[in-house]
């Protein structure tokens, strides 16, 4: 049974070949990738920098809000912006101090920053395969170019570089998922009302909106338990419902008391209820933008679930600090990107990323249940940016994991006979977004360090 639950995933690209050779040719794989990415997320976040100072001028990077997220993660000051980010102090916080202390002696907050979201988005790629297994019933291949490329796109280049909240919810968009198909066609258990809770306080405690993928996974969870034992689809919908709701109760109440225990652990930390959301997230959400020019807005959001999270432009100049925050210095932006520094090699890539996400778009009318609840995720964090958020690439790693392992196992269930084609067309793909992102990285962090401020630079954003 072992032997031939192994060998099912194998068999479309090697038959008759040794199982124990080729265990061991995907564990070498497995090894080589992930030390890539390890490698990969090192240089990015320590060598390519050199010296620019990322945290001397907030937000100025993509809308990241790098002070304020090193001070919540690394210090045991008083949690900020708990509104958006409930849980994050209490559930992150130690591990940084701890980083910090570790690692640096206590002297290097914005190290152990990088080192902690670098650890999240790698544990992403990780969840990412698990997933993209999951949806191609077991496809060892499949899995590990899902890992690839979503670890060497630039949202998860950026996300594992900078110190951002969105690297730590990325998690919280996969866990729900990969724990709905381990319990998919089994009974609703006590144990597993625990689990369920427990990945709702992970879910709404790193990123508020991230509660969502939690909810749809339970829904669907509720829906398809039928067959898991004796008895008539009524009592086993029954039992999923009770299960559901006990798994809310006490996600309830879990949850109202790690916020107070979070209070008293970082005197200062506001609770979340008590804040209001809206109004700080004001500034961000773009219903002038949708009333001014909804073709242009829409255009917008849709070009980074398709291409600019896979590979993105050399930055422009946003003046969005100067002109709603009064400060100094201009911005770096995605959407402010000019089309003529758009190189030849990019427009190339571009095509293929679009081409690509096109194949898997087209290889989803033929998905089974099983892309049920992560497409309704994808549905529904599209349906939340379009109306909140700046830069959307800040936000992408919210949803591009779970996008990258759609798209990547669709395509692999729809066409049997090109899954050979597909592997090579995913390492060369990989290849040709690193070059260009690293590429793109290095430009960012050579502007921020010739210096943002407005005295340095012409009206358009270019040094003078």
């Amino acid at each position: 049974m072992t032997h031939e639950r192994f060998r099912r995933p194998l068999a479309p690209i090697v038959t008759g070949a040794s199982l124990s050779l080729f265990v061991s040719l995907y564990v070498l794989l497995f090894v080589l990738l992930f030390g890539s990415i390890v490698s990969v997320y090192g240089y990015v976040s320590f060598v390519l920098p050199g010296d620019a100072d990322v945290s001397d001028r907030g937000s100025s990077i993509y809308d990241m809000d790098i002070q304020r997220v090193v001070v919540d993660l690394t210090s045991e000051l008083e949690g900020y912006r708990t509104s958006v980010h409930p849980l994050q102090k209490l559930l992150v916080a130690p591990i940084g101090i701890e980083l910090n202390s570790f690692v640096f002696g206590g002297a290097n907050r914005l190290g152990a920053a990088k080192l902690l979201v670098a650890a999240f988005t790698l544990l992403q790629a990780l969840l990412i395969c698990a997933l993209a297994y999951q949806l191609t019933g077991g496809a060892l291949p499949a899995a590990l170019a899902a890992g690839a490329i979503s670890s060497f796109s630039f949202s998860s280049l950026l996300a594992a570089s900078l110190p951002e909240s969105a690297s730590l919810a990325s998690v919280a968009a996969t866990i729900p998922l990969i724990w709905l198909g381990a319990r998919t066609g089994c009974r609703f258990s006590g144990w597993e009302v625990v689990v369920w809770a427990l990945i709702g306080i992970v879910c709404i405690g790193l990123t508020i909106t991230q509660i969502g993928y939690w909810m749809i996974a339970l829904m669907v969870r509720v829906g398809c338990e039928g067959g898991a034992g004796k008895g008539d689809g009524r009592r086993v919908s029954r039992t999923a419902v009770g299960g559901a709701t006990l798994s809310i109760a006490l996600f309830l109440f879990l949850t109202w008391s790690a916020v107070e225990l979070q209070s008293k652990l970082f005197p200062g930390t506001p609770q979340f209820y008590s804040s209001n959301p809206i109004a700080g997230e004001q500034p961000f959400l773009r219903l002038a933008s949708i009333a001014a020019q909804p073709l242009q807005h829409t255009v917008r959001l849709l070009g980074h679930f398709t291409v600019f999270d896979f590979a993105a432009p050399f930055p422009g100049f946003s003046d969005f600090l100067i002109r709603d925050y009064g400060f100094d210095y201009w911005s770096l932006s995605i959407e402010e990107a000019r089309i003529d520094r758009v190189t030849r090699l990019q427009w190339g890539l571009a095509a293929a990323v679009l081409l690509g996400v096109a194949m898997g778009c087209l290889a989803l009318r033929r998905a089974d249940a099983r892309f049920a609840a992560p497409g309704l995720c994808i549905a529904s964090q599209f349906s939340l940016h379009f109306f909140y958020g700046r830069e959307y690439v800040l936000y992408a790693p919210h949803w591009h994991g779970v996008w990258v392992a759609m798209l990547v196992a669709a395509c692999w269930n729809a066409w049997p006979t090109r899954r050979t084609a597909l592997l090579v067309a995913s390492g060369v793909l990989c290849i040709a977004m690193l070059a260009n992102n690293l590429a793109v990285l290095s430009e960012v962090y050579r502007q921020v360090e010739a210096g943002l401020e407005i005295k340095v630079r012409d009206a358009h954003g270019a040094l003078r």
